[in-house]
């Protein structure tokens, strides 16, 4: 279940506050990225990222984003994932027919080969993300929760941060068993 998307490390945007130009230097530092790499990433020229880097401009909320992997990674699920079903939804209609030979019975079975592989696929990739977001849920309800004892809260956890970390626990607990049934069957060669 790796979607092989090779993204660079960095704590998450909201953690950090990264929406300055200072922001962007930090970013690129903390994805280990030089300049002329992160314009190549991010598809803008070298002089546009140069003045975000030194305070002429300011980068859009969409190019912190980008290189923020937390957002990144559950972005890119999120783009698999719609593109597949733009995909299904055509064979599904019958507007991929052009890759059917009509004298040719395997083309159509190759077809609907593609289609199981696509919603298992879209099956994968959304596993991950309910993963992803589950996993950060927790992680958030954790610092919450760990913000309450001494020195700095009153020593004793809330009732209600309480409550939301066991909510968010159960729901990772949910999403690594729905992951972990998916890689079972990749390892016994089911999918």
């Amino acid at each position: 279940m790796n979607p092989n998307r090779e993204q660079p490390s960095s704590a998450s945007l909201s953690e950090n506050n990264h929406t300055d130009t200072g922001g962007i230097r930090a970013l690129l530092k903390e994805a280990r990225l030089s300049q002329r790499a992160a314009a190549k990433y991010l598809k803008v020229d070298d002089r546009t990222m140069r003045g975000w880097c030194s305070e002429d401009g300011d980068p859009p909320a969409p190019v912190l984003r980008a290189l923020n992997p937390k957002h990144a990674y559950a972005e890119g699920l999120s783009q698999m994932i719609v593109a597949n079903e733009r995909t299904i939804k055509a064979i599904e209609e019958g507007r991929i027919s052009g890759l059917i030979d009509v004298g040719d019975p395997e083309s159509k079975t190759n077809l609907m080969v593609e289609l199981v592989r696509l919603k298992r696929r879209n099956e994968e990739h959304g596993a991950l993300l309910r993963l992803d977001q589950a996993f950060h849920r927790r992680q958030e309800a954790m610092l919450r929760m760990n913000e309450q004892w001494l020195p700095r809260g009153s020593g004793v956890p809330t009732e209600d941060c309480l409550d939301e970390f066991d909510a968010a626990d159960e729901e990772f607990r949910a999403a690594q068993a729905e992951c972990d049934r998916i890689a079972g069957e990749i390892r016994l060669g089911k999918r």
